[in-house]
């Protein structure tokens, strides 16, 4: 399904305004917003969401598995992952992103096993999987050097190499489980400055104050001069630190122009998963990060595999989840950080954008109806026609 030729649609809310309004879109664009008749709302109009955070290789991996602990998600993924073909991979990818299209997502990125368990297989099948969904979706594919590929050791560096060499949008890795982390930060940078691709390092996802690497990585980015280049996924023992440490390390993450993205669905199952109900929650301090001018996005993390049982990739899920968990209250920094920045629909902006039918954002969340209509680069690529 791909409409091309300019539309109008009318009876709509956006979430930066009030009233009702009618959109056109032409030639790929938002052509024009205009104020309509006052009457009942149809469509709430949001940018297309980014989902900056998911694992299309492992998504519909298991049927039941609740972990006991993150270490035992590892390990079970580990075993599980062994079995693995690239064929699988890219059918189970496909109908992820499949399911994050009809949902309103517009671009995803996708974290996409590196190590010795796999090779390259879950490279192979993502990478065919993003060819079956373009120009649908905007996929970026992060070669992620997982825990079991250590880049402290020169095997491990060849295998990243040869995901470059496949096609790689993005780098990755699992610094915290490195048996030498500052020569495996210097490695992966090394091999960024070479290839010229941005970083996305799963970092600190623990709630250990004494293990924590970000200020490390935070200052190597910035005697590199690779500012804007790096994200931080996770970094949950932000809010484990003391109100001083901890307000270091967001300014030094701001000075190094590095964007975190948060994953409340699973770190909220993860962290601090130990007998009786969690204390700590594990969810980086949004609210701070954003204060501080930190780019803050959101990701939905792993669905149905050994790390989280739940889920289909649907953003609105995520963004209720911050909402509750991280008090995300403000309605433009909720909508940029599932739309990677857009903060509302803008004449001139790219035709991106997702209808969904409700009357008001916190209606949306509320009921995370079904029925929304996608629109890429000004096509509808989902939902029903209009």
């Amino acid at each position: 399904m791909q409409r091309s030729h300019g539309i109008t649609i009318e009876r709509v809310v956006l979430a930066d305004r009030a009233g009702v309004y009618s959109l056109s879109l032409r030639d790929g664009t938002v052509a024009g917003i205009k104020q309509g008749e006052d009457g009942e709302a149809r469509w709430l109009a949001l940018p297309g969401l980014a989902n900056l955070h998911a694992h299309a290789d492992r998504s519909y991996a298991v049927e039941l598995f609740r972990p006991r602990s993150f270490a035992d998600a590892v390990a079970a993924a580990t075993a599980g992952r062994a079995g693995f073909t690239s064929g699988d991979v890219e059918k189970r990818a496909t109908r992820f992103f499949e399911s994050s299209i009809s949902h309103g997502v517009t671009r995803l990125r996708t974290h996409t096993d590196i190590d010795p368990i796999v090779d390259l297989r879950c490279m192979q099948g993502v990478l065919a999987a993003k060819c079956a969904v373009a120009p649908r979706l905007d996929v970026d594919v992060v070669a992620f050097s997982t825990s079991r590929n250590d880049l402290a050791e020169p095997h491990a560096v060849e295998l990243l190499e040869r995901a470059v060499e496949l096609g790689a949008d993005f780098l990755g890795a699992s610094l915290n489980a490195s048996s030498d982390a500052p020569r495996a930060l210097d490695t992966l940078f090394t091999l960024a400055e070479r290839s010229n691709l941005p970083v996305d390092l799963h970092l600190d996802e623990h709630m250990e104050p004494g293990r924590t690497l970000a200020p490390m990585v935070a200052e190597a980015v910035i005697a590199r001069g690779l500012q804007g280049r790096v994200t931080f996924s996770h970094l949950c023992v932000l809010s484990a630190l003391e109100a001083d440490p901890a307000r270091g390390l967001i300014d030094k993450i701001a000075a190094a122009d590095i964007t975190v993205i948060a994953l409340p669905e699973t770190n909220l199952l993860l962290q601090d998963r130990v007998d009786g109900s969690p204390r700590r929650r594990g969810l980086t301090l949004v609210r701070e990060l954003l204060a501080a001018g930190v780019k803050l996005r959101l990701g939905s993390d792993n669905v149905r595999d050994w790390f989280y049982p739940f889920g289909d990739g649907d953003m609105l899920d995520t963004a209720r989840l911050a909402v509750i968990a991280a008090h995300l209250d403000d309605t433009a920094e909720l909508v940029g950080a599932i739309c990677d920045g857009r903060h509302a629909i803008e004449e001139r902006a790219p035709a991106d954008l997702v209808l969904i039918p409700a009357c008001s954002l916190d209606d949306a969340l509320a009921r995370r109806p079904a029925g929304r209509i996608v629109f890429k680069s000004g096509r509808q690529v989902a939902g029903p026609l209009l």
